[in-house]
């Protein structure tokens, strides 16, 4: 089971994400156990985990972007990084600053995610509450649709990220998780609402390749010797 660490970059440093309401995140330091600083290069450096994901919430926003800095984490650690994805330039500019680029639902039309498809793309199955958030039409189908469309594609993997349990440690979605892996020809990697060690055996039962994890980390409640690993 991979365990891949997940860092918000918004203005420049490593933020809190909670529940997807980005105006209130705050400067991971205010709350963590582990790091007392907020800066993204201290950060990975004081954790050293084996990956990170990195969400680039400026470019995401169309606040700017931290790709300079995702260039210098990429050199640290092996990286993915979601940074709002909506066209093949945009992926471009995104494959030259990290190992694997990420393309969501949120912002991806199908159109695009089919042009960008390859060994170092990953698509995240972005959802709130379990419903699909999209921008484009074509993909305002359940989950599990969505997973049926991109099996017909190339890719390193799929992210399930349900943005309303980032934070939260509320635990994940076991059922929709093990529906995903059995009808999935990709990896699946989960992200929102992993809450300990227990939640990380319970979705390798369940068929999942890997887990995005934050807060559960900061907190104490997974050890930093799994990311290591």
């Amino acid at each position: 089971m991979r365990c891949i660490l997940a860092c918000d970059l918004k203005g420049g440093v490593v933020v809190k994400g909670v529940r997807g309401e980005r105006d209130k995140y705050r400067p991971i330091a205010e709350s963590s156990r582990i790091v007392h600083t907020s800066d993204p290069v201290e950060v990975i450096r004081e954790i050293r985990p084996s990956e990170a994901y990195i969400a680039d919430l400026d470019r995401i926003t169309g606040a700017g972007d931290n790709l300079e800095v995702i260039k210098r984490l990429s050199g640290m650690t092996r990286t993915m990084v979601d940074a709002g994805i909506s066209s093949p330039l945009d992926f471009k500019e995104a494959m030259e600053a990290a190992g694997s680029v990420i393309i969501g639902t949120e912002t991806a039309t199908l159109s695009a995610i089919e042009q960008c498809q390859g060994s170092r793309t990953m698509v995240s199955l972005d959802m709130r509450h379990g419903r699909t958030i999209c921008r484009d039409p074509a993909l305002n189908l359940r989950p599990l649709d969505v997973i049926g469309l991109l099996n017909g594609m190339e890719l390193a993997a799929v992210i399930l990220l349900d943005v309303a349990r980032v934070g939260t440690g509320e635990g994940v979605d076991a059922s929709l998780v093990a529906s995903a892996a059995s009808a999935s020809r990709h990896r699946i990697i989960v992200g929102g609402g992993v809450k300990d060690a227990n939640d990380l055996e319970l979705l390798e039962r369940c068929g999942a390749s890997g887990a995005i994890v934050a807060s559960a980390v900061h907190d104490g409640r997974i050890p930093l010797s799994v990311l290591r690993a």
